[in-house]
């Protein structure tokens, strides 16, 4: 655990690095909608997606593996 937290300490320090060094204007066509806005708003945008996008698939394995645990659980009793 403490290496994952060091991991990911030094992958937000680089995240962080860049945006602060790209701080020009960019245009974004993303869906339909159209914006302009710094390259570090967009780069910490699509760093904060990918979290969320990551986040919400570890909760749904985790669910799924706890289900299938107590589906096992009830299972064995069962016989």
């Amino acid at each position: 655990m403490r290496i994952a937290l060091i991991a990911g300490t030094l992958a937000l320090a680089a995240v962080l690095i860049f945006i602060i060094q790209n701080t020009s204007g960019v245009s974004i066509n993303f869906l339909g909608a159209h914006l302009h806005v710094s390259l570090a708003v967009a780069i910490l945008l699509g760093a904060v997606a990918g979290a969320l996008i990551m986040a919400g698939a570890g909760t749904a394995r985790i669910t799924q593996l706890r289900r299938n645990i107590r589906r096992e659980r009830r299972d064995s009793r069962d016989r």
